[in-house]
Protein backbone atom coordinates (compact mmCIF):
# COMPACT_ATOMS: atom_id res chain seq x y z
CA UNK A 1 0.00 0.00 0.00
CA UNK A 2 2.92 2.22 0.74
CA UNK A 3 3.86 1.92 -2.76
CA UNK A 4 0.90 3.12 -4.04
CA UNK A 5 0.45 6.12 -1.64
CA UNK A 6 3.98 6.91 -3.33
CA UNK A 7 2.20 6.76 -6.65
CA UNK A 8 -0.53 8.81 -5.75
CA UNK A 9 0.34 11.02 -3.36
CA UNK A 10 -2.28 12.09 -0.30
CA UNK A 11 -4.96 10.50 -1.34
CA UNK A 12 -8.93 9.68 0.54
CA UNK A 13 -8.82 5.59 1.26
CA UNK A 14 -11.66 5.69 -1.80
CA UNK A 15 -8.44 6.57 -3.95
CA UNK A 16 -6.23 4.09 -2.16
CA UNK A 17 -8.20 0.90 -2.89
CA UNK A 18 -9.02 1.51 -6.38
CA UNK A 19 -5.15 1.66 -6.69
CA UNK A 20 -4.77 -1.28 -4.42
CA UNK A 21 -7.97 -2.93 -5.16
CA UNK A 22 -7.79 -4.00 -1.72
CA UNK A 23 -11.20 -3.65 0.15
CA UNK A 24 -12.08 -0.41 2.34
CA UNK A 25 -13.10 -2.99 5.73
CA UNK A 26 -9.20 -4.75 5.34
CA UNK A 27 -7.33 -1.32 3.73
CA UNK A 28 -8.36 0.26 7.24
CA UNK A 29 -6.46 -2.51 8.73
CA UNK A 30 -3.50 -1.70 6.60
CA UNK A 31 -3.83 1.87 7.24
CA UNK A 32 -3.59 1.83 11.09
CA UNK A 33 -0.40 0.00 11.42
CA UNK A 34 1.42 2.26 8.87
CA UNK A 35 0.33 5.26 10.97
CA UNK A 36 1.09 3.33 14.24
CA UNK A 37 4.51 2.85 12.63
CA UNK A 38 4.90 6.71 11.68
CA UNK A 39 5.05 5.47 7.81
CA UNK A 40 1.67 7.43 7.05
CA UNK A 41 0.44 10.73 8.53
CA UNK A 42 -3.09 11.48 8.13
CA UNK A 43 -4.39 14.83 6.75
CA UNK A 44 -7.69 16.01 7.19
CA UNK A 45 -8.26 17.44 3.67
CA UNK A 46 -11.85 18.05 1.60
CA UNK A 47 -13.99 17.08 4.76
CA UNK A 48 -12.48 13.81 4.70
CA UNK A 49 -9.08 12.51 5.44
CA UNK A 50 -6.79 11.93 3.17
CA UNK A 51 -3.35 9.94 3.93
CA UNK A 52 0.31 10.72 3.17
CA UNK A 53 3.44 8.94 3.26
CA UNK A 54 6.92 10.07 4.94
CA UNK A 55 9.13 11.27 2.21
CA UNK A 56 11.32 8.27 0.64
CA UNK A 57 14.20 9.42 2.13
CA UNK A 58 12.88 9.71 5.98
CA UNK A 59 11.62 5.74 4.89
CA UNK A 60 15.04 4.77 3.82
CA UNK A 61 16.23 6.05 7.20
CA UNK A 62 13.44 4.12 8.88
CA UNK A 63 14.07 0.94 7.02
CA UNK A 64 18.13 1.12 8.16
CA UNK A 65 16.86 1.25 11.55
CA UNK A 66 14.45 -1.76 11.44
CA UNK A 67 17.21 -3.59 9.85
CA UNK A 68 19.53 -2.51 12.31
CA UNK A 69 17.23 -3.45 15.37
CA UNK A 70 16.53 -6.82 13.65
CA UNK A 71 20.47 -7.31 13.52
CA UNK A 72 20.98 -6.67 17.55
CA UNK A 73 18.68 -8.73 18.00
CA UNK A 74 19.89 -11.87 16.08
CA UNK A 75 23.52 -11.33 17.94
CA UNK A 76 21.74 -11.07 21.33
CA UNK A 77 19.94 -14.45 20.54
CA UNK A 78 22.41 -16.01 19.33
CA UNK A 79 24.41 -14.69 22.68
CA UNK A 80 21.72 -16.35 24.47
CA UNK A 81 21.63 -19.61 22.81
CA UNK A 82 25.33 -20.23 23.01
CA UNK A 83 25.01 -19.13 27.37
CA UNK A 84 22.24 -22.14 27.68
CA UNK A 85 24.84 -24.77 26.88
CA UNK A 86 22.48 -26.55 24.23
CA UNK A 87 23.41 -30.07 24.60
CA UNK A 88 22.24 -31.68 21.37
CA UNK A 89 22.99 -30.10 17.90
CA UNK A 90 20.51 -27.71 16.17
CA UNK A 91 18.63 -29.13 13.41
CA UNK A 92 17.83 -25.60 11.94
CA UNK A 93 19.77 -25.13 8.29
CA UNK A 94 20.66 -22.26 6.60
CA UNK A 95 21.50 -22.58 3.12
CA UNK A 96 23.34 -19.61 1.09
CA UNK A 97 23.99 -20.03 -2.81
CA UNK A 98 27.29 -17.96 -4.34
CA UNK A 99 27.22 -17.29 -8.81
CA UNK A 100 30.03 -15.94 -10.37
CA UNK A 101 33.69 -14.66 -9.09
CA UNK A 102 32.96 -12.18 -6.88
CA UNK A 103 30.36 -14.16 -5.07
CA UNK A 104 32.75 -17.09 -4.43
CA UNK A 105 35.06 -14.77 -3.04
CA UNK A 106 32.86 -13.78 -0.56
CA UNK A 107 31.78 -17.70 -0.01
CA UNK A 108 35.79 -18.36 0.75
CA UNK A 109 35.60 -15.50 3.28
CA UNK A 110 33.76 -17.27 5.40
CA UNK A 111 36.17 -19.90 6.17
CA UNK A 112 38.01 -17.75 7.97
CA UNK A 113 36.02 -14.79 9.00
CA UNK A 114 33.64 -16.70 10.66
CA UNK A 115 35.80 -19.72 12.17
CA UNK A 116 35.65 -19.82 15.77
CA UNK A 117 37.81 -23.27 15.91
CA UNK A 118 40.13 -21.53 13.24
CA UNK A 119 40.17 -25.21 11.29
CA UNK A 120 39.03 -26.40 7.96
CA UNK A 121 39.13 -29.74 6.72
CA UNK A 122 39.11 -29.28 2.65
CA UNK A 123 38.88 -31.79 -0.07
CA UNK A 124 40.23 -29.70 -2.96
CA UNK A 125 41.03 -30.25 -6.40
CA UNK A 126 44.17 -28.32 -6.38
CA UNK A 127 44.64 -28.57 -10.10
CA UNK A 128 41.09 -27.18 -10.87
CA UNK A 129 41.23 -24.47 -8.21
CA UNK A 130 44.16 -23.05 -9.27
CA UNK A 131 43.75 -22.32 -13.57
CA UNK A 132 40.03 -21.09 -11.67
CA UNK A 133 41.30 -18.97 -8.84
CA UNK A 134 44.96 -18.12 -8.77
CA UNK A 135 45.39 -14.70 -8.64
CA UNK A 136 42.41 -14.54 -6.28
CA UNK A 137 44.07 -17.56 -4.08
CA UNK A 138 47.27 -16.25 -4.12
CA UNK A 139 46.93 -12.56 -3.92
CA UNK A 140 44.01 -12.43 -1.49
CA UNK A 141 42.55 -16.02 0.20
CA UNK A 142 45.86 -17.15 1.60
CA UNK A 143 47.00 -13.98 2.83
CA UNK A 144 43.90 -13.66 4.95
CA UNK A 145 43.56 -17.60 6.27
CA UNK A 146 46.69 -17.07 7.53
CA UNK A 147 46.42 -13.58 9.07
CA UNK A 148 43.91 -15.45 11.17
CA UNK A 149 45.34 -18.01 11.91
CA UNK A 150 43.18 -20.31 10.45
CA UNK A 151 44.54 -23.84 9.75
CA UNK A 152 43.89 -26.52 7.12
CA UNK A 153 43.74 -30.22 7.06
CA UNK A 154 43.62 -30.94 3.07
CA UNK A 155 43.07 -34.21 1.30
CA UNK A 156 43.93 -33.99 -2.36
CA UNK A 157 44.70 -36.50 -5.32
CA UNK A 158 48.23 -36.74 -6.28
CA UNK A 159 48.46 -33.30 -9.02
CA UNK A 160 51.10 -31.34 -10.05
CA UNK A 161 49.71 -28.34 -8.64
CA UNK A 162 49.22 -30.41 -5.31
CA UNK A 163 53.11 -31.27 -5.04
CA UNK A 164 54.05 -27.95 -5.70
CA UNK A 165 52.41 -26.76 -3.21
CA UNK A 166 54.36 -29.27 -0.51
CA UNK A 167 57.06 -27.12 0.11
CA UNK A 168 54.88 -24.35 1.55
CA UNK A 169 52.55 -26.12 3.78
CA UNK A 170 53.68 -24.64 6.72
CA UNK A 171 53.80 -21.09 5.44
CA UNK A 172 49.94 -21.59 4.60
CA UNK A 173 49.17 -23.31 7.79
CA UNK A 174 48.26 -26.73 5.81
CA UNK A 175 48.36 -30.20 6.53
CA UNK A 176 48.52 -32.37 3.36
CA UNK A 177 47.41 -35.97 2.81
CA UNK A 178 47.13 -37.76 -0.74
CA UNK A 179 44.04 -39.85 -1.60
CA UNK A 180 43.76 -40.92 -5.17
CA UNK A 181 40.03 -41.32 -5.25
CA UNK A 182 39.70 -37.60 -5.62
CA UNK A 183 41.28 -37.14 -8.67
CA UNK A 184 39.35 -34.67 -11.00
CA UNK A 185 36.83 -33.94 -9.08
CA UNK A 186 36.54 -30.51 -9.72
CA UNK A 187 35.57 -28.78 -6.89
CA UNK A 188 36.07 -27.98 -3.37
CA UNK A 189 34.69 -28.94 -0.10
CA UNK A 190 35.46 -26.86 2.86
CA UNK A 191 33.89 -27.92 6.79
CA UNK A 192 34.42 -25.71 9.54
CA UNK A 193 32.34 -24.74 12.53
CA UNK A 194 29.08 -25.77 11.91
CA UNK A 195 29.32 -25.15 8.10
CA UNK A 196 30.11 -27.29 4.97
CA UNK A 197 31.19 -24.89 2.02
CA UNK A 198 31.35 -26.54 -1.73
CA UNK A 199 32.68 -24.57 -4.60
CA UNK A 200 32.10 -25.71 -8.31
CA UNK A 201 35.43 -24.82 -10.16
CA UNK A 202 34.04 -23.71 -13.29
CA UNK A 203 36.04 -20.92 -14.94
CA UNK A 204 33.25 -19.12 -16.54
CA UNK A 205 30.61 -18.98 -13.99
CA UNK A 206 31.99 -20.38 -10.76
CA UNK A 207 29.57 -20.74 -8.33
CA UNK A 208 28.84 -22.69 -4.35
CA UNK A 209 26.66 -23.43 -1.88
CA UNK A 210 27.08 -22.92 2.46
CA UNK A 211 25.08 -25.15 4.23
CA UNK A 212 25.10 -24.44 7.79
CA UNK A 213 23.59 -27.27 10.25
CA UNK A 214 25.57 -28.31 13.19
CA UNK A 215 24.49 -31.96 12.39
CA UNK A 216 25.62 -32.08 8.55
CA UNK A 217 28.79 -30.03 9.90
CA UNK A 218 29.56 -33.19 12.10
CA UNK A 219 28.63 -35.37 9.72
CA UNK A 220 31.12 -34.25 7.30
CA UNK A 221 33.88 -33.96 9.95
CA UNK A 222 33.53 -37.59 11.47
CA UNK A 223 34.02 -38.55 7.44
CA UNK A 224 37.09 -36.11 6.67
CA UNK A 225 39.05 -37.49 10.08
CA UNK A 226 38.38 -40.74 8.88
CA UNK A 227 39.66 -40.38 5.47
CA UNK A 228 42.23 -38.25 7.03
CA UNK A 229 43.35 -41.17 8.95
CA UNK A 230 43.39 -43.38 5.94
CA UNK A 231 45.08 -41.44 3.22
CA UNK A 232 48.92 -41.18 2.43
CA UNK A 233 51.13 -39.03 4.81
CA UNK A 234 53.38 -36.51 2.16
Amino acid sequence: MLGALYKLGDSPISKIAKETLINRTALYHVVEGLLEKGLVTKLNKEKSAHFQPISQCDFRLWAKRQIESVANQTDELEDWLVTQGEESPSLHTNIKYFEGIEGVKNLYADSWRNNKEKLIYAITDYDRAYKTFNDFLEKEYFPDRVAHDVHVKSLLPPSTSGKKDVSRKKQLLREMRLLNIFKDLGIEINVYDSKVAIVAFDKKNPSGIIIKNEIIAKAFKDIMRHLWNTAEKI
